[in-house]
């Protein structure tokens, strides 16, 4: 890790959701700090909101103005698996253009925790609509990646009731995961209350919020490139 004054992190989070910044300040704490802007839509449905959000990450940067952000990281995983792929490669790479810095989403940063590991089969857990989980599933085999077992957390048709997930929710319904074929589970979703899982389980478990850490982390020079990411380690250095 280097010895150089802590980066300034941009972090974009759902309008509505608390727990992206709540996660990335302790999780940055000791490499980074973490700044935080609000993606905002008037969308009237979960798809409309997730989507927009993505379609104007320009707009997100550009409310950080001239403040000298190292990085800027996009937090939401929905917007991503609604959109695909290759529309989220080109939003991503027009935003770099414009504004000269390294941008990464969750879900790049999923991606990249998993090639760092060398997996390519995984279990998911996610709080979405079914909707939004078969689209998560498409966006993972799109990739060239193997979901072994996806379970659900039933918060109904709107999104932002994940908002409202407790850790007692979360591990309750970690222990319906069937992992028995998965080289790791993904826990999917900014909004979802992550890290006591995390620090109560193996080093098979990662999340979006963890993963998108890794990421920021490798972008600013506070995190070797090929080293996977861990929470224990993470916390204590």
């Amino acid at each position: 890790m280097s010895n150089s004054p802590l980066p300034y992190v941009g972090v974009a989070t759902p309008q509505a959701n608390p727990t992206v910044e709540i996660e990335l300040r302790r999780l940055l704490e000791k490499h980074a700090v973490p700044l935080a802007t609000r993606l905002t839509s008037a969308g009237t449905t979960s798809a409309e909101r997730l989507t927009e959000y993505l379609e104007q990450i320009g707009h997100a940067i550009g409310t950080f103005d001239n403040l000298p952000i190292a990085a800027f990281a996009f937090a939401c995983t929905g917007s991503s698996y609604l959109l695909g792929h290759e529309r989220e490669i080109t939003l991503l790479e027009q935003a770099q253009r414009d504004y000269r810095l390294p941008v990464v989403t969750a879900t790049q940063a999923i991606a990249e925790e998993l090639r760092v590991r060398k997996t390519r089969r995984i279990a998911i857990l996610a709080p979405y609509p079914q909707a939004l989980i078969d689209a998560s599933v498409k966006y993972w085999q799109d990739l060239g990646f193997e979901v072994t077992h996806c379970e659900r957390i039933d918060v109904g048709d709107d999104t932002r009731a994940i908002y409202a997930l407790t850790d007692a929710e979360v591990n309750a319904a970690l222990c319906r995961v069937d992992k028995s074929n998965a080289h790791l589970t993904l826990l999917s979703g900014t909004g979802m209350p992550s890290i006591t899982a995390l620090l109560a389980g193996s080093d098979r478990l990662i999340s979006s919020n963890l993963c998108l850490t890794g990421a920021v982390l490798r972008r600013t020079d506070r995190w070797r490139a090929n080293r996977a990411i861990d929470i224990h380690t993470l916390l204590r250095e």
